[in-house]
């Protein structure tokens, strides 16, 4: 307005008179376009949303499907034109798999790269470390994959959960199990957070369907040998083998179970919900539980959309990490378009009272930005295929239990 300004008053007569008006037009003209949004998105500044990613370490293989959701989604929001009319694009840093690296890179983002959004680190560890940082920021962070419920219990307001909590990851292979006659369990868990809160929900769980705990043991991040787990259950015996972590130690669990002729009657892990899983364990994979939030089958809104474009792009079906990114992202778009603006506080109030739904399911979250509208669902690996076994109302197969002995399988 300062320029225009001076232009008016510089305004005489004359031929000089004529170029000042056509000047002051052009400029007024400019204007108008700008503040009435005419100007086209690629023109504007772009909305940049970082992200700390684990494209290297222990989670990149997982970490890897979650990018690929959010590829995925900046095709689709880019043709819609953007966020608020103007070109969207990442921020994107290796944590290496590490929950101190990601508060760095969070830190970095904020206040360095003046991002305008936040999506979480892969992982509950990295997660509970970046929300700390975006709280301190007063900046809204979206928890595409913390499943931890001690992430949403420090009083944080900004930060909102899209994933499952993890005690209702495991919540389905008790009615199964109670169904099945069985009495006994072995918790066997990479050691971290998400994994301590599925063992206070075992805890409960377990008793209430008549199960006996028989073994709690967590090994380090990175464990490749699980021997001398697998031997130790051996001497209880359970009916029931429940691990979570990551693909990587459910392959190898797998691996090492079948390599020394030993399989309890129903063995359940979240990593076998994954096509990881199935590609590195073949004819080994079938009659394995998975803890699985999503499936390609679900009939939520947009999921065969989804599931078609993803499938297209990557040749294989979307498992939970790549619908996790993906429908991420697309509560983060709802959030923005239905404020209006890219103001903090503004976003969290919106995304506090938001209901919504994406192909991974329902979103609704507490005070606390705990996701409370989804719960999980239990696979099972059925001629090379994960089927819904649980729950019953969802299920697209009977669950085979117990599951075959290694020597008596075709």
């Amino acid at each position: 307005m300062r320029m225009l300004r001076r232009m008016v008053l510089t305004e005489g007569s004359g031929c000089g008179a004529v170029r000042t008006r056509a000047m002051l037009a052009a400029a007024l003209v400019a204007a108008l376009v700008v503040a009435g949004g005419l100007l086209p998105a690629a023109a504007q500044k772009p909305v940049t949303i970082g992200a700390p990613l684990a494209l290297s370490g222990n989670l990149a293989d997982s970490a890897a499907h979650i990018k690929r959701g959010y590829d995925l989604w900046l095709e689709e929001v880019s043709a819609r034109g953007g966020l608020l009319g103007r070109p969207v694009q990442f921020q994107i840093y290796d944590d290496r798999s590490d929950a101190a690296t990601a508060a760095r890179l969070t830190e970095r983002l904020i206040t360095s790269d003046k991002v305008d959004l936040l999506l979480a680190p892969f992982g509950s560890a990295g997660t509970s470390t970046a929300s700390a940082v975006s709280e301190k920021h007063r900046m809204v962070m979206v928890n595409i994959a913390g499943a931890s419920e001690s992430i949403h219990q420090r009083g944080f307001k900004y930060i909102f959960q899209v994933v499952t909590p993890v005690a209702y990851y495991v919540e389905g292979s008790f009615p199964l199990a109670a169904k099945a006659g069985y009495k006994s369990l072995v918790f066997v868990a990479r050691d971290y957070a998400a994994a301590r809160d599925m063992e206070k929900a075992i805890k409960i769980w377990a008793p209430q369907n008549g199960i006996e705990i028989k073994m709690l043991e967590y090994f380090p991040a990175a464990t490749t040998d699980f021997s001398s787990y697998i031997a130790r259950a051996r001497d209880f015996q359970p009916d029931i083998w429940v691990s979570v972590g990551y693909p990587p130690e459910a392959i190898e669990m797998i691996r090492q179970m079948q390599a020394t002729n030993y399989l309890p009657k129903m063995f359940v892990h979240n990593g076998v919900s994954q096509e990881d899983f199935l590609k590195a364990t073949g004819n080994d994979a079938e009659y394995a539980f998975g803890m699985s939030l999503y499936e390609p089958s679900l009939p939520t809104k947009g999921n065969a959309d989804f599931v078609k474009r993803f499938k297209a792009k990557y040749d294989y079906e979307p498992g939970y990490y790549a619908a996790l990114g993906y429908a991420g992202c697309l509560v983060l778009e709802e959030a923005v378009k239905k404020t209006g603006s890219l103001d903090q506080d503004k976003l969290a109030a919106t995304l506090r009272s938001l209901q919504t739904e994406t192909a991974f399911g329902p979103y609704a979250v507490s005070e606390t930005g705990a996701q409370t509208a989804k719960k999980g669902l239990i696979v099972q690996v059925l001629k090379g295929h994960r089927e819904i076994v649980w729950p019953f109302a969802q299920k697209t197969a009977d669950a085979v239990l117990p599951m075959p002995a290694w020597n008596k399988r075709q």
